[in-house]
């Protein structure tokens, strides 16, 4: 569901990545909503084929069918290391320590979250930069 066309050009760009179908679908039709444009990936692979030069947040599910979420974090900082990426989990997330690859996610966003917890956290990834 890549909703990226012409009427999208000056809305901030946002990759979400996340295997749960359902989570994706809520994801993609909040942040539409409050104002990004919108690419989905539901796997690994598919989040680094997605990443365009114009994508400004990620927001990451590090349980991912294919590869590590961590792996895919890895790779989207060594292309390009000012994107900001949010990383989500249902899991139980420890502050890296301080011998942690660097740098660290922009922020965490614990699973279940609430449409406007992804909004706020969103939003508070694109003012920091």
């Amino acid at each position: 569901m890549d909703s990226h066309s012409a009427n999208h050009v000056d809305r901030p760009a946002v990759l979400v990545v996340e295997d749960e179908p359902a989570i994706l679908a809520l994801a993609h039709m909040v942040l539409d909503h409050a104002g990004y444009d919108v690419i989905d990936a539901a796997d690994g692979v598919a989040a680094l084929a997605a990443f365009r030069d114009d994508v400004q947040v990620v927001v990451l599910d590090l349980n991912l069918p294919d590869r590590s979420g961590w792996d895919v974090f890895a790779e989207l900082r060594q292309r390009r290391p000012d994107v900001r990426v949010i990383i989500t989990t249902g899991e139980r997330y420890d502050e890296p320590t301080s011998d942690a690859p660097q740098p660290l996610p922009t922020d965490v966003l614990p699973k279940p979250y609430r449409p406007a917890d992804l909004v706020a956290v969103v939003g508070r990834a694109l003012a920091g930069r």
